[in-house]
């Protein structure tokens, strides 16, 4: 079989040129067979998810349980290798804030001292979850500091961070021994199994290393799992899901519920120029069986009380046969007191009415649409495949039918000139007025680690990677800082329409809809309190964590007396 045959996807611009069909044809249990643990094996595998980190400025923070490190503790523990999980993020409640030693930003959750006291000392593989380039500052220092402490402990890093730049982040923190690229069940069962039983893990697809020579050795993505219908379900008992059922904070959809989330599908065939999903996943897309997703939802609500599912899928729904079963399913099963939210960001090429209907009377309540830009000519230079004739229309039937309807928007694309963003800002006003949305989300274009644009910004010397350009990612979920990669507009002019463009739409919602002013005011009185949309949840949860910390003072103060 030649590169070529195989090929889906050769960007121009990005070096990786892992863009293949190859799976990974091995059913679970077979490959748990094959990669056993010893009996009476004492050693431990600890997996970790780190602090979260964000602006002193953030209006947003959502709090998730970590799916991820879920399902690879699932499949390790299936294997019966004795597995920890440490989640610095909910593993206290209420969840902290605190401010960062340089004043620059907040952490949440557990501080590395805390990290280290909780791992245990037989751990000889310790597995860390770099998900954010924004994090990565503070989330290196806290690996060398585990390096510092437990010297002869396997330090693996994985995530998308991981996976977008495995050399930079082993060369900016050599305490860093491997890094498992892509996909990482299969590949960290492999990879633990060899390294228990002093094998060469040198070979096994995923795994990145620098060798005596100094030399990086990159063995490509891990291949995508084909049999993901025979994984074992997420390891929840390794983490304590009820830190995460409280009000202080929420995930990525509406709270106030018993919220959990959970995976229907995996990957994404589509290209967007800014997105780095194919340097996780490749473009491959695969669906699980809808019967199974209904039996992890019976499965969830069972075991944990869960009774709203966030789906954290990239591109939630392509195929309108399988959404379509996936409902019938839940019909089947008589699943009528639970919700669920496509809170990511989907397409509208299957979202028709049909289908709109269909997960509206199964409990889906909140939509998320990712348009990215109201401009055409900026949507076919991003290779976001959106016609915004048919999105206007799967719109207008998503709040006819009743969903809480959120559209997300991305300024300041490096080619885009004041009108294409004037033209993003006047469509989603224009949605706001007509349709009725409920929500509206306005981004900075950052160039993250794994996107073409990063490597086309890269290659044109605009853009250097090192700690300056991390900390400038974390300009998301902040109004006062401001970045710019566009040519034609500065960051200034971005923040000032990034301001504009939030007010100009909120306001358009709320006066063109007294009714939600009215509900507003209603369930702040209430004894529980169910948002309209995210900004109102944002709010409160903000008020509610005020709160906390004026309590948390009081209560000092009286200690001191």
């Amino acid at each position: 079989m030649t590169y070529k045959e195989d090929t889906i996807y050769k960007s121009s611009y990005t070096a990786n040129q892992n863009w293949v069909k190859e799976l990974d044809p091995r059913h679970m249990d077979s490959t748990l067979s094959s990669f056993k643990a010893l009996k009476n094996e004492k050693r431990i595998i600890t997996l970790c998810k780190p602090f979260v980190v964000f602006s002193k400025n953030s209006y947003s923070s959502p709090v998730t349980l970590p799916l991820g490190l879920a399902y690879i503790g699932g499949v390790l523990e299936k294997a019966d290798y004795n597995v920890k999980i440490i989640d610095a993020t909910g593993g206290k409640r209420p969840m902290r804030i605190k401010r960062s030693l340089d004043n620059q930003y907040n952490i949440q959750g557990l501080s590395s001292e805390e990290i280290l006291e909780k791992i245990d000392p037989n751990t000889f593989i310790f597995g860390i979850s770099v998900m954010f380039s924004q994090h990565w500052i503070e989330h290196r220092s806290l690996i060398e500091k585990i390096k510092q402490k437990f010297t002869k402990i396997i330090i693996v890093a994985g995530g998308e961070h991981a996976s977008a730049m495995p050399e930079y982040i082993m060369r900016d923190c050599p305490s860093i021994d491997y890094v498992i690229r892509g996909e990482g069940e299969f590949s960290m069962l492999e990879f633990s199994s060899n390294l228990f039983f002093g094998r060469s893990v040198n070979n096994i697809p995923g795994i990145c290393f620098i060798n005596k020579q100094n030399k990086f050795v990159d063995n490509g993505l891990s291949k995508r799992i084909e049999h993901i219908d025979t994984l074992p379900r997420p390891a929840w008992h390794l983490l304590n899901p009820e830190n995460y059922f409280q009000d202080y904070f929420s995930g990525l959809g509406l709270g106030g519920n018993r919220n959990m989330p959970i995976l229907g599908t995996r990957g994404c065939p589509y290209q967007c120029t800014f997105c780095s999903s194919p340097s996780m996943w490749t473009t491959r897309y695969i669906m699980r069986d809808p019967i199974d997703i209904v039996d992890e939802i019976e499965w969830l609500t069972k075991e944990y009380k869960a009774n709203d599912f966030e789906f954290f899928d990239l591109t939630a729904i392509i195929k309108k046969n399988w959404i379509i079963e996936f409902c019938n399913e839940l019909k089947k099963r008589g699943l009528n007191n639970i919700t669920w939210q496509l809170p990511v960001g989907t397409r509208t090429e299957s979202l028709d009415e049909e289908v709109l209907k269909a997960i509206y009377e199964t409990g889906c309540r909140f939509v998320c649409y990712a348009p990215e830009s109201g401009s055409q000519h900026s949507l076919n230079i991003i290779k976001k495949r959106v016609k915004l004739n048919k999105l206007l229309k799967s719109v207008k039937s998503s709040v006819k039918i009743g969903h809480t309807t959120k559209l997300n928007f991305i300024i300041g694309f490096p080619h885009e000139t004041l009108i294409d963003c004037l033209k993003t800002i006047a469509f989603a006003m224009y949605c706001s007025f007509r349709f009725g949305i409920s929500d509206i989300l306005f981004s900075v274009f950052t160039p993250y680690p794994g996107s073409e644009l990063f490597e086309k910004l890269k290659k044109e010397k605009k853009l250097t990677v090192n700690d300056n350009y991390f900390k400038k990612l974390i300009v998301q979920f902040d109004f006062t800082k401001g970045d710019s990669y566009c040519e034609n507009i500065s960051a200034t002019t971005i923040v000032i329409l990034r301001f504009l463009a939030f007010t100009l739409c909120y306001t358009i919602i709320y006066i063109t809809r007294p009714k939600m002013i009215y509900k507003l005011f209603k369930n702040i009185f209430q004894k529980k309190f169910f948002p309209n949309n995210i900004l109102e949840q944002r709010l409160f949860e903000f008020y509610l964590r005020y709160k906390l910390k004026k309590k948390a003072k009081e209560n000092l103060s009286l200690k001191k007396i």
